[in-house]
């Protein structure tokens, strides 16, 4: 948002050293992205240290009596909720779907000036939309799998067998989400360029880079999802599947996974659906054939093809509306 009108953050101007090549260009990119991430870890630090002193156990009843009774004004501050709310969500959605339907930018929103004919473009005229849907659905398939198997197994691992060395390893995953995107993507470059002296393996450039990197980056959701599934479990479940003569599978597929299923797809369909619509690392690592959802859109952005880049944009809410319906329904089901 800032950009058109030469407004730069710390992020931007990264962004905007590294596109701009040349042969300090990494390097200043790198300066900057060391500043950045020192703030991002110096607070990560101190919220851990604000956290670790709080000791809430969860088989204590829930106190929901009210601190604070709002009395006669609890309608008016309903109503200025619900108006923020609308304000925040469904105007700039309402206005983005307006200027989806317009034959052109600036056109009124008459029966005359509207069009899917923006929408007919992304979907059928234009490959490289599809490409980028097919580009992204792949990443984001791929890396909930892989996410769902190692942080599930991760995270029990975190529940049932605590140690000093497993509280690092989380802290150690965590550190990828917790940079922001254009640090973690630049560290991703310099890193697989060369990873050991002399030795190039040809992962820069292609939709490898992408994968590791939405996987490190997205691992910490479905490891934290699965550790909220598994501490609702009791180990005694576990011990009385044991006593019963029920096997290693047959715990797991009698006991465990019936139990914690809910939650840990919850947290795999979290991963699927952040990736799918990433920009920030895919805006530095992709390459030609491997572009992302949220490269194409920043890419008709950018070159002022606002109708077509808020028609993909249209689409991909309901997308992530509908896959946000089902992750409702899966923690309504681990509920019950």
């Amino acid at each position: 948002m800032g950009t058109p009108v030469n407004i730069s953050v710390l992020s931007t101007l990264i962004y905007e050293e590294i596109i701009g090549f040349g042969p300090s260009a990494f390097a200043r990119g790198a300066s900057l992205s060391v500043l950045l991430g020192l703030a991002a870890v110096l607070g990560s630090l101190l919220q851990w240290l604000l956290l670790r002193k709080s000791h809430a156990s969860d088989t204590i009843q829930p106190d929901h009596t009210p601190r604070y009774t709002l009395g006669k004004s609890s309608k008016g501050v309903s109503v200025l909720v619900w108006a923020f709310l609308l304000l925040v969500t469904v105007v700039p959605l309402s206005s983005m779907l307006s200027m989806s339907l317009k034959k052109a930018y600036g056109l009124g929103l008459t029966a005359s000036n509207m069009t899917l004919g923006n929408y007919r473009y992304i979907l059928f005229e234009n490959p490289r939309v599809w490409q980028a849907i097919q580009n992204s659905l792949t990443l984001s398939l791929i890396t909930m799998l892989v996410c769902l198997l190692i942080g599930s197994c991760f995270a029990y691992m975190r529940v049932r067998k605590p140690s000093r060395l497993n509280k690092i390893a989380e802290l150690a995953t965590a550190v990828p989400y917790t940079l922001p995107g254009i640090v973690f993507a630049l560290s991703m470059i310099l890193v697989w360029m060369e990873p050991v002296p002399g030795w190039n393996p040809g992962i820069y450039g292609t939709m490898g880079i992408l994968f590791i990197a939405y996987i490190c980056r997205f691992m910490i959701l479905q490891i934290r999802s699965g550790i909220t599934a598994f501490m609702q479990v009791d180990a005694s479940m576990e011990e009385a599947a044991r006593i019963s003569g029920a096997g290693f599978w047959r715990k797991w597929t009698a006991v465990l996974l019936p139990l914690v299923l809910p939650g840990i797809l919850t947290g795999g369909l979290l991963v699927f659906l952040t990736a799918l619509t990433e920009l920030t690392v895919s805006a530095l690592l992709y390459s030609s054939g491997s572009q992302t959802i949220g490269v194409t859109i920043f890419s008709f952005e950018q070159a002022g093809e606002t109708l077509y880049s808020t028609a993909l944009s249209s689409l991909i809410v309901v997308l992530i509306a509908a896959g946000g319906s089902h992750c409702a329904a899966c923690s309504e089901m681990g509920d019950t």
